[in-house]
């Protein structure tokens, strides 16, 4: 082979970089609504108790974080006439996907709590099974568009700056809410309009990711071959099962989604003009976006710094606690609101580093993996890290349900003019900003364990381009 060839080797084209990306932009329009304005519109449209939603939603995930490493093992034992394992995933999820989202912020007018939770819990867990096929793919990508670690890295990072991009889209959110319900619309049908534009257009825009090439073709002698051998693979990889670890116990964090914090505690002035507290939140966390975008373009040269992509994951918890900390003691109220803000986006900057740092990190250990055991499993090892988000998030739901319950929020009363209750306004702080640095310090500990020096991860690259290249597995 000569040496320009040799460079081609595994090299993406920008455009299918770019591509590729945008499709990650659009998933994260609609994964971000679902994320952060789902709970809220059942407490708060449908009227759905806290601590009900919270175990619903839960249960629905927990279940469906179980169920990922089956559509991991389906996906890895799987592939398609033309050689690809992931790709035509990634054209067929996303209608039903944006289909499903409509549905599920659409008010059908059930009486009663739990013919409510019935609905969402069905059509939820459809929802997540099939994002979790459309995810595992989209995320298992980057492992075989290139054999090459550090562009591995910048197609995460790349796709990471996107995703960010779609969820700071997404947070216009609360301002046009306070914007349109002073205009008389309705909370319902504004959460519909956002489920239209966001959740189903989202979906569509994410069919760009299909446009990426599967240039990592692995043989049969080179495939796993069970459900079993993959588990065994998978809990076998060090790295994997401490980072999963580690965002199992993030999801012990006793906190409550922001919104509910900023509509009902926040209010403050800005030049001179009183605003609600719906709009500083976003204003909030678009300077933070911001600010995060600074550290993702920064990533790759600061996990250089730091000794690697492990101590990029335990900066960012650390940083997060810090800032965290000291919010809490300089408190909210008035313009010191604004303070927040500040540290905030200070916090943001190594904060948004963590999911392209976690991306790389588990593609170093499928690498590692295949250099052990001539074996390969990218999905069950990606549909991993969507288990332990879900997990995480799962457990998040259900505390935050309690803690709601808890803190006697009835979004009905409300509605109809009644304040929110006592013992809310005095917890609610503390609970928003604390509870979260309580879960990023649990992070940590299991992140202390991992041992993969760069020494080690050049001799894996090295030797697995070497088998590749004399098998023919990597292709222009």
């Amino acid at each position: 082979m000569s040496k320009k060839e040799e460079k081609q080797v595994g090299r993406v084209p920008k455009a299918e970089a770019l591509k590729y990306a945008i499709g990650i932009f659009g998933q994260n329009l609609s994964c971000a609504l679902m994320m952060q304005w789902f709970f809220v519109f059942c407490t708060d449209v449908l009227y759905i108790e806290g601590k009900i939603i919270g175990i619903v939603l839960g249960i629905a995930r927990i279940w469906d974080g179980v169920n990922d490493p089956l559509m991991g093992t389906l996906i890895d034992r799987h592939t398609f006439k033309n050689g690809d394992k992931f790709r035509p995933f990634l054209r067929a999820t996303p209608i039903a996907i944006g289909i499903i989202v409509i549905l599920l912020f659409t008010d059908w007018g059930f009486k009663g709590d739990i013919p409510k939770a019935i609905y969402v819990l069905i059509l939820y867990l459809m929802y997540d099974m099939i994002f979790t096929i459309q995810d595992v793919s989209m995320w298992s990508m980057t492992s075989v568009m290139t054999d090459i670690p550090e562009e591995r890295e910048q197609l995460s990072q790349f796709g990471r700056i996107m995703a960010a991009i779609g969820f700071a889209f997404v947070g216009i959110f609360p301002t046009a809410m306070d914007v349109l319900k002073g205009r008389g619309f309705s909370v319902q049908h504004i959460y519909f309009g956002a489920a239209v534009l966001f959740g189903c257009g989202g979906m569509i825009i994410s069919m760009l990711s299909a446009s990426a090439k599967e240039r990592i073709h692995v043989t049969e002698e080179t495939k796993t071959e069970s459900f079993k051998d993959n588990l065994k693979m998978l809990f076998g990889n060090k790295i994997v099962m401490l980072v999963l670890l580690g965002n199992i116990l993030n999801g012990l964090s006793l906190t409550v989604p922001g919104a509910y914090f900023f509509e009902h505690s926040v209010k403050a002035s800005l030049f001179g003009k009183e605003l609600g507290g719906l709009t500083i939140m976003t204003i909030i966390t678009g300077v933070a976006y911001i600010c995060s975008g600074l550290g993702m373009l920064i990533v790759t040269k600061f996990s250089k710094k730091v000794g690697g992509m492990r101590n990029v994951l335990i900066w960012a918890n650390v940083i997060s606690v810090v800032t965290r900390v000291i919010a809490f003691l300089i408190g909210y109220q008035g313009n010191r609101i604004w303070i927040v803000a500040i540290l905030f986006a200070l916090g943001s900057i190594p904060g948004q580093m963590f999911g392209i740092a976690r991306t790389a990190l588990w593609g170093d250990s499928i690498d590692y993996m295949e250099w052990k055991t001539s074996k390969r499993a990218e999905a069950i090892t990606f549909a991993a890290q969507t288990f332990c988000d879900k997990i995480s998030t799962a457990l998040n739901t259900v505390i935050a349900g309690f803690l709601l319950s808890w803190l006697e929020y009835d979004a009905e009363a409300i509605a109809a003019g009644a304040a929110v209750s006592a013992k809310f306004q005095q917890w609610i702080w503390p609970l928003f900003m604390v509870g979260p640095a309580i879960g990023a310090a649990l992070y940590i500990i299991p992140l202390l364990f991992i041992n993969y020096p760069q020494s080690l991860k050049e001799k894996v690259t090295k030797d697995l381009h070497d088998r590749r290249l004399a098998k023919g597995e990597i292709t222009e």
